[in-house]
Order: C-alpha cells, then structure tokens, then sequence
C-alpha cells in the first residue's frame, strides 16, 4: 500500500477515484473527536487495520455521498491541529488499542492554511491480535468496514507471531559491466524462516537475456528466488582451465532482524537512464517462509536505491 505524504498525492487519490479497500479508509474531518463515541470508533477503526493487512487511515478526507460512488473519495475537509493535534490522535490510539500498535505512524500533511492538516495514519499489520479497549472486541476490516471477529479468526491473528515474516529488499548495483537488480529477503518477523521462496515480476524490456524466465504475459518476466546456498568443496584445473565443486544445495535460516542472500537480476544498461517512461515501471513480488501466508507487495522502479560498486582490482 502506497502511503500518500504530500497533498498533491492526496488531491490525485481523489482525483483518479482510488476506492476504499481491506488497506485503506477514508474518514472526514468530523471523524476526530474528544468524546467517548468518536475515541471508541477511532480504535475500533485502527484496530480493525492492524488485526486485517495493515494499511493506511486518511482523517481528513470525506466520501462521496451519492451511492454510486460510495467509498470514492470526494474532498478534503481539513482538520484544525489546534483543536485537534496529531498527539491528540496519536493519545487516543494508544489508550484505547491494547497491546499497542508497534511501529504505527501518523503524517500531518498541510492544506496551505496555516492551521489546517490531514491526518495520514500508517497502520502496520500486527504480530498480535489488537483490542479496543472502549468496547472490549476485537475487529477486522471486511467489505469497506470494521467488523468484530470472530474467536477463530482472533486465535488464527494471535498466531502471527509463530510465522516468519519476509519482505524483500530491492538495491540496482552499477558496476563497470553490468547492472544487476539485486533482490534480498530481510525477515522484519520474531521467528526465523526456515525455507523462503519469492517470485518477482518485472518489464521484460528491463531484463538482459529475459528468454531464461518465465513469462506470466508478452510484456512481463517472472524471476524466482530462495533462500539456498552450496559451499564450496574443491577445485580441479583440465588443461586453462579451472573447474569449482560444490556441495549439494542447502537452505540457509534467514534470523529475524536479519538479511538472507541476494538474487541477482541481470538488467540492460537502459535502467540507469533517467526516463519517466522507464522510472514509472512497476516490479511486484509474492515471498512464501515456511507455513506462513504469502505476502506480497509493490516497488516502482524509481523508488529503489541505486549503488555505484567501484571496480576491485
């Protein structure tokens, strides 16, 4: 999910129609405040985020009220931070969401008014399952909602902190002959992986030698990855040449808090211009560890770190 931080990117959600999902909620600026009822919907809201897929909570933003474009956002009705500032949000969530959300973020964005913001509330998926203290449930998002959940689905939530949890890490490494796109899983979960596969899907027109990959359509490649590794055993030289023995393949545990081994892309020179046409591209991923749900996720092209590598002599 794509976290908006300035208003521009906030006036296009609204001007291309981004609809309401499970990972985001629109709420107006009448949403935010400091009575029991407000306090309890607004935990009831957050809560429901971090016990589904996480997502992002924007408070200042109203739907549309005709029932055709239910759940399209409409306009910005701007919140005053005097009257309601980001501690006051960040104060009601923490005192009403028990166990706290970890690593929750809220973004003040300006209108151009002095005063007047909105509130983009970035809500992490939790480890645990998430309880809203004003009514003592727990909720979930479904259908544009939050709803209360059911026993089997807080003890399936409650579980999440027995599975691994792996994101993969997009670095584009210059070096004097080649650039490569280098994919890493990084394991942000409190259990190691044991076994991680991941499937990466990019521009075909990006990849160097793309005929080695899948193709999931003409335009697009499909590259695999997994967390395994062969040491090395021996040498052998046959005449010029020398010839490396491996082990057999075996998986490598990647710790939490902790970087497995990169995959490496080959991509055509083209990736280093700066072209919108090229930058815009989009690659997506899926990542399976051991008997955890998939995850999967998005990087443009633009957004992934670039790393001029000096030529070792």
């Amino acid at each position: 999910m794509i976290v908006p931080k300035t208003l521009e990117e906030i006036n296009q959600m609204i001007a291309d129609g981004v609809e309401e999902n499970i990972s985001l909620d629109y709420k107006a600026a009448d949403a935010l405040q400091n009575t029991d009822g407000k306090k309890k919907e607004i935990a009831k809201d957050v809560s429901a985020m971090a016990n589904s897929a996480g997502g992002v909570i924007i408070y200042g933003v109203k739907e549309s009220d005709d029932e055709k474009r239910k759940h399209l956002p409409e306009t910005i009705t701007p919140i005053d931070c005097r009257t309601f500032s980001k501690e006051q949000l960040e104060q009601i969530i923490n005192g009403n969401v028990s166990p706290k959300i970890e690593g929750l973020l809220i973004h003040p964005i300006s209108t151009g008014n002095e005063f007047d913001v909105v509130y983009v509330v970035e809500v992490p998926q939790g480890d645990t399952a998430h309880q809203n203290t004003k009514d003592r449930r727990y909720y979930k998002r479904q259908n544009f909602i939050s709803e209360p959940m059911l026993d089997h689905e807080i003890r399936d939530v409650m579980n999440r902190s027995e599975h691994p949890k792996i994101e993969l890490l997009f670095e584009i490494v210059k070096e004097t002959y080649e650039t490569n796109l280098e994919v890493r899983p990084f394991n942000i979960g409190r259990v190691y992986a044991n076994y991680i596969n991941f499937f990466v899907v990019l521009a075909e027109e990006l990849v160097e030698g793309s005929s080695g990959y899948n193709n999931p359509s003409d335009e697009l490649v499909e590259v695999w990855g997994e967390n395994t590794h062969r040491d090395y055993v021996d040498s052998r030289s046959r005449g010029l040449y020398t010839h490396t023995i491996y082990g057999p393949a075996r998986f490598e545990p990647v710790l939490p808090g902790l970087y497995g081994r990169a995959t490496k892309i080959r991509v055509k020179r083209k990736i280093e211009q700066d072209e919108t046409a090229v930058s815009e591209h989009e690659i997506t991923w899926t990542v399976y560890a051991d008997n955890a749900s998939p995850r999967v996720g998005s990087i443009k092209l633009k957004d992934i770190r670039v790393i001029e590598k000096e030529e070792e002599y």
